[in-house]
């Protein structure tokens, strides 16, 4: 394995201060240092500052006809980076302060005028020189070997040639971690004039490419790469705003990174000890959803979207994978075996835990939930159609998933069909927002769901980012479960009056699974009944005292209104399917028994009269 390093500013650093910088961020991980017969650092400076220096640009030796397999397994190994990356502290993953695009370009444009002392104006030179480019790009090439592997590191300038090199490499050359440091490359102004670099990234050559910057590197205008390059994947680090190599590859969590793949280590080996364990709630739940996610894509029609999702499911069980595996190193004996299996790569059986009216629940919600977060993929009717198949894994008849299904289409049609809430859409905890019980009935909006975890519209593996949470993920069936809605949290709220939801999903789940319950001659929620018609009366009262000064279409008496339809045509169905209380059913029964009386004797009457007459 030899290591690729491209420079960036000044005489192209011939000292090697970036590999003391690297050695030393190694040393505090733990790791030896870099054997120096190991490395290949290309020196260019004088290409940069020779005019008339030129030479054809070396043949692209990547050729993407069709990448899709290779996309999506790039994309794997991504995830499996940013996982890495996510436990170390003194990283920041996804979610750092962005600057806008105007300040951005101000900034870097100022800089490529203003600051000769940083890379940008060489760089904006190299982007329009094409002959320059060659140039240095064939000088880059000529050190490097034909064939084996390499670790590439590009700093500042050295970023965008490597990024420029990467589809020109030779064919038996393959780079098994691209890193950029302190990279300019997304600058507006170094494209102008310019095709833009890397048009379409070679998933098949590169394992993949992590790009670190420091918020307060000029040169970076504190922006990533990941918004021009498709491949790139940003993180942040502090290094106290300077833009130096050695800087940069001395942190610890670089340095790490990158002795992952020099010093490669086996994982974790998982066992399962000497005596039996059993899977905890939470780690069961996590099984059941990865059950019926599988089962799901064994349903799905369309091909391309059969393998995304295939592709996303894989990523989405990496993650407990490897939380599995961290686990185990810290409790080593005392692994449940499902969860052995399962970090060996295989699927384990489902225990069969799960009595008839809890699965119930349970797979109502998962047939509703996106088990691929945050992915979006269309599995059309997948979900009902795998419902047979997991009732069977979890010990139960075919004809009970297909009673489940029945029961939850049937509520769809009654809802949909008379211009009530759509149905069919699937549930996440869409903008971080999720719906609780209000109290004792009703539905409210809660703050982000992180303030009580999974116990909303999520799924199992939704919750599941870098750092897992085996052993800390609610049941799936809190969902629908729950006399109200959801779950009950009066601590979410600070006080002050609570605004109905005219958003009915849960309330719609709620009704499937007490449908699906009966139909399978269960016991079944009652009070249902009384929790739709409290909701029923907040809406109202919502709507009569907003509608005195709001406009007649105000877009929030408009939701409110379709909230307030779809809980009357809930009200309807469960009447229609004796869903109420037995003391309402029975009530029902007996004024609808009165109706009937009182119609046979005014026709008896009426007979009676008749034949007086004649």
């Amino acid at each position: 394995m030899r290591v690729v390093f491209l420079h960036g500013l000044g005489d192209g650093d011939p000292e090697r201060g970036w590999l003391d910088g690297l050695n030393s961020g190694l040393a505090k991980a733990g790791h030896p240092s870099i054997d120096p017969h190991s490395i290949i650092a290309p020196r260019y400076r004088s290409l940069l500052e020779t005019f008339g220096i030129s030479a054809k640009l070396p043949p692209v030796t990547y050729k993407s006809k069709d990448d899709l397999d290779a996309r999506l397994a790039f994309e794997r190994r991504q995830a499996a980076v940013q996982r890495f990356l996510g436990y170390e502290s003194g990283v920041g993953t996804f979610g750092f302060a962005r600057v806008p695009d105007a300040p951005v370009a101000f900034v870097q444009q100022a800089a490529i005028k203003a600051m000769p002392l940083f890379d940008l104006p060489h760089v904006k030179r190299y982007m329009q020189n094409e002959g320059l480019r060659g140039a240095i790009l064939k000088n880059v090439l000529d050190d490097l070997p034909a064939t084996g592997e390499i670790i590439l590191i590009a700093h500042s300038l050295g970023s965008v040639v490597a990024i420029d090199l990467l589809d020109n490499l030779h064919p038996g050359l393959h780079v098994r971690r691209f890193v950029t440091i302190g990279s300019p490359a997304s600058a507006k102004a170094l494209h102008a004039g310019s095709d833009r670099l890397l048009k379409r990234f070679p998933y098949k050559r590169v394992d993949d490419w992590s790009n670190f910057l420091d918020t307060g590197d000029k040169v970076t205008a504190g922006r990533g790469l990941a918004a021009t390059f498709q491949g790139a994947q940003d993180f942040t680090v502090d290094i106290g705003g300077s833009h130096e190599s050695k800087k940069y590859l001395s942190h610890a969590s670089i340095a790490k990174l990158i002795a992952q793949t020099l010093y490669p280590i086996n994982s974790v080996a998982v066992r399962g000890g000497g005596l039996a364990v059993r899977l905890t709630d939470n780690e069961a739940a996590i099984l059941l959803t990865l059950h019926f996610a599988h089962a799901v894509q064994r349903h799905i029609k369309d091909e391309d979207a059969a393998v995304r999702y295939s592709s996303a499911l894989t990523a989405q069980q990496d993650e407990v994978v490897a939380q599995v595996e961290m686990d185990s190193g810290t409790r080593g004996a005392g692994m449940a075996q499902e969860l052995v299996e399962l970090a060996r790569g295989d699927l384990p059986r489902l225990p069969h835990r799960w009595s008839l009216h809890d699965a119930v629940s349970e797979l109502v919600v998962l047939s509703h939930t996106n088990l691929v977060e945050p992915y979006e993929i269309n599995v059309d009717r997948a979900p009902k159609e795998a419902l047979p198949d997991i009732a069977v894994a979890l010990g139960f008849q075919r004809s009970t998933g297909i009673k489940i299904g029945n029961a939850i289409e049937e509520v769809q049609t009654h809802v949909g069909r008379k211009g009530g809430l759509p149905w069919g859409r699937v549930l996440t905890a869409a903008a971080g927002v999720a719906i609780i019980a209000a109290g004792p009935v009703g539905l409210a909006l809660a703050a982000p769901v992180g303030v009580f975890g999974a116990a909303a519209l999520t799924s199992g593996l939704a919750a599941l980012g870098p750092g897992g949470m085996v052993g800390g993920l609610a049941m799936l069936g809190g969902l629908a479960g729950t006399g109200a809605a959801v779950a009950t949290s009066a601590a979410t709220f600070s006080g002050g009056p609570v605004e109905p939801v005219a958003d009915s999903n849960a309330l719609v789940l709620r009704v499937a699974v007490e449908y699906a319950r009966k139909s399978l001659d269960l016991e079944y929620d009652e009070s249902l009944w009384y929790s739709i018609t409290e909701l029923e009366s907040q809406l109202s009262a919502r709507i009569n005292r907003l509608a005195v000064y709001s406009d007649p279409k105000s877009p929030k008496l408009e939701t409110l209104r379709v909230g307030q339809r779809t809980v009357a045509l809930l009200m309807a169905f469960m009447l229609d399917k004796n869903l109420g209380p037995s003391e309402l059913v029975s009530a029902e029964a007996d004024t609808n028994r009165a109706v009937e009386k009182e119609s046979r004797t005014m026709e008896e009457n009426a007979r009676k009269a008749a034949w007086n007459r004649d």
